[in-house]
């Protein structure tokens, strides 16, 4: 899980408490690894996915920053970009990638994100 927020400045704000809680126990139960960056990830030894729920703004900058951490497969929370010439762009760079991209709308009680969740 990349989150730079609760990691970084926002770790004694609001939230910040319970993010660590939290992560600490994923961490001990699953192994779950949290970082601040995508270029902090290790190589990929199989197909990586990649599930984008951030800022609209930083979305262009996220997804290429995921194809080249090596993802094959990248789930872009809508409305995926602040722009349409951006979402061309994206598009254009995921197709030149051979990367596939999709999107749709992250809602935590939504059935296929809960089932990613459950298998990840």
């Amino acid at each position: 899980i990349i989150e730079p927020w609760f990691l970084g400045p926002g770790s004694t704000g609001p939230g910040g408490p319970e993010f660590a809680e939290w992560a600490d126990s994923s961490t001990s139960k699953y192994g779950t690894k949290f970082i601040t960056s995508v270029a902090d990830l290790p190589t990929p030894e199989q197909p990586r996915v990649a599930l984008i729920s951030g800022r609209t703004a930083d979305n262009p900058r996220l997804l290429n920053e995921c194809i080249d951490a090596g993802c094959k497969c990248i789930y872009l929370e809508k409305p995926g970009a602040p722009t349409v010439k951006e979402l061309e762009e994206m598009k254009s760079c995921a197709e030149e990638a051979g990367i596939e991209v999709l999107m749709g709308y992250n809602k935590n009680v939504c059935k296929y994100v809960r089932k990613t969740r459950e298998f990840a």
